[in-house]
């Protein structure tokens, strides 16, 4: 498979990217008549863009043995995932070269080890975590169809408590081949990619815990969206850059947002995509059970609300 090539961030709007792994999935559930759909999202604050001798400090790469000369993150950072990211997911990781269904996450996780972060930012930049909501199918004729999702970052936000997992079976050592003559981004000379155990590590969004009382805040910029599909287990989508970078002169920053927690007088987020996707019925079953019961929790609390209203308005009444 050739790598895909990947444009910069977009200067005026929000940029996302989807993984060569996912949309291969997607295809593969529309030739199976299985389900594939977005599952959850991760909210991140991806630090600012700088080279430093300090390791906890520094989030930068030199590209230019790929032929990239820029030092600007909305270059370099889409470059890496073409070059490194993308270039990973080409091989089997697994011990005798298996198959790791959670690929894209290990890749995505060990691309922002290959830009300089240490293992402890890497895990301390995840910031929140919801379950995405499908609001629609849209079919069309000449492909799988279209899906629109929203994830949702609520007024009166829970403190996240996060999990990671090691997962079994990832090689210390993978071998790559150069395919084609082109061009790609390894761990050494010799082609290779090299696994510690802090970085086969994934999200473990089963053992998330959520503290409904301390008050506390947290900032994102950057959002990741994963998907499930006949393997029953989420996996990495894209990620969505809120806002491109801007030159500071001596760093790179993002626009990043600060939420407040367990306040109920902060303001919420709510992002929309219109997604290709699949759109079958075993994935409209599914995301229809999904998204039941949470349908119902936000129906209880809007009549809620509403009752609410009512007896205040009816007292006001009685009084005048």
């Amino acid at each position: 498979m050739n790598l895909p090539t990947l444009s910069p961030l977009q200067n005026n709007q929000s940029t996302y990217i989807a993984f060569s792994k996912a949309l291969l999935d997607f295809d593969r559930a529309v030739s199976t008549n299985t389900a594939c759909y977005f599952s959850k999202m991760i909210a991140l604050r991806l630090p600012d863009w700088k080279d430093s001798v300090i390791p906890e400090e520094k989030f930068y790469i030199d590209l230019s043995s790929v032929g990239v000369e820029s030092d600007s993150p909305n270059i370099c950072i889409p470059k890496t995932l073409q070059y490194y990211m993308e270039n990973i997911m080409r091989f089997p990781i697994g011990v005798n070269e298996s198959d790791i269904p959670q690929v894209a996450e290990i890749a995505f996780w060990k691309s922002l080890e290959k830009m300089g972060m240490t293992g402890l930012n890497i895990r301390n930049c995840v910031t929140f975590a919801n379950s995405i909501i499908t609001s629609n199918f849209i079919k069309t004729e000449n492909n799988n169809g279209w899906m629109e999702i929203v994830c949702q970052i609520p007024n009166k936000s829970k403190v996240l408590t996060k999990a990671w997992k090691e997962l079994d079976g990832i090689a210390d050592l993978v071998q790559g081949v150069s395919i084609n003559g082109e061009l790609a981004l390894y761990d050494n000379g010799l082609n290779q990619f090299e696994f510690g155990s802090d970085m086969k590590q994934i999200l473990d969004f089963a053992n998330f815990q959520y503290d409904d009382v301390t008050e506390s805040t947290f900032d994102f910029n950057t959002l990741l969206l994963f998907y499930k599909d006949s393997d029953g287990v989420d996996k990495l989508h894209g990620i969505n850059f809120i806002y491109p970078f801007e030159n500071k002169v001596t760093f790179w920053d993002q626009s990043t947002f600060t939420q407040k927690t367990n306040d109920a007088r902060t303001i919420g987020y709510q992002f929309k995509f219109n997604m290709k996707s699949c759109v079958n019925e075993a994935t409209q079953m599914l995301v229809y059970q999904e998204n039941d019961h949470s349908f119902y929790n936000v129906f209880g609390e809007t009549l809620t609300g509403l009752n609410s209203f009512l007896e205040l308005k009816m007292r006001e009444n009685v009084i005048q």
